[in-house]
């Protein structure tokens, strides 16, 4: 998915996030204040952090239920932008929407993932805005961006953190792997049914093919191991 380019410092000092702890845990939102989160903890390789958007404001202004049955595999079209940067620029309502179609205003998926942690930045029972504005995509899966990072050996290792993320997910979400699938999966219904070249890391020609199934193969190893 293609986001702005983010500044290297975003003065939101302010936000404060939590580990990833219980099967009830408590979040703290960029406004300070805690909101209960329905999931597992993740694997401690995942390091998994939230930095949840306050409920009621920019991509949360309007919330609209998901019961997820997929999950959607993103890259940034950001590159070396972190995962940090970008949760704290959506926590911060930065990634204004740039369609009519698009129901809150904003951008917003469910997890930002690079080389060093994955960040959580909306509940998994909220739909995010990051598939195919008011379709099926954005209706039922949880939204995973992987960071496009320039170093090879940095962008193997969000590679693999997104790989644990989303077999963790699946065992949480009981989500199958089947059911894991690029952002070109959903098409773009109101762009003449175009699928996006997205994430463009794990495809070849804008289409799936052996990164991709590289890719599931990784996670379903993770998933298998109970990752």
């Amino acid at each position: 998915m293609k986001i702005a380019a983010i500044p290297f410092v975003l003065c939101v000092g302010f936000l404060l996030e939590s580990c990833s702890t219980t099967k009830q845990e408590t979040a703290t939102a960029g406004n300070g204040s805690p909101e209960t989160l329905s999931q597992s903890a993740a694997p401690a390789d995942v390091n998994l952090r939230q930095m949840i958007v306050p409920h009621g404001r920019y991509g949360r202004h309007i919330e609209f239920p998901l019961h997820a049955t997929y999950i959607t595999i993103h890259s940034t079209d950001n590159p070396n932008a972190t995962a940090l940067q970008h949760a704290r620029g959506m926590a911060v309502g930065a990634f204004r929407a740039r369609t009519k179609w698009n129901r809150t205003g904003y951008m917003t998926w469910h997890f930002t993932v690079d080389d060093v942690q994955a960040i959580q930045s909306l509940p998994l029972n909220i739909q995010g805005e990051h598939a195919d504005h008011d379709g099926p995509g954005n209706m039922t899966s949880i939204g995973i961006e992987i960071c496009e990072l320039r170093n090879p050996a940095r962008q193997a290792a969000a590679l693999d953190r997104a790989a644990r993320l989303t077999a963790w997910l699946m065992h949480d979400q009981n989500i199958p792997l089947d059911h894991v699938v690029p952002h070109y999966h959903w098409p773009q219904w109101h762009f003449h049914g175009n699928q996006k070249n997205c994430p463009r890391i794990l495809l070849e020609h804008g289409r799936p093919g052996p990164r991709w199934e590289a890719f599931l193969q990784k996670i379903n190893g993770y998933y298998e191991h109970g990752a």
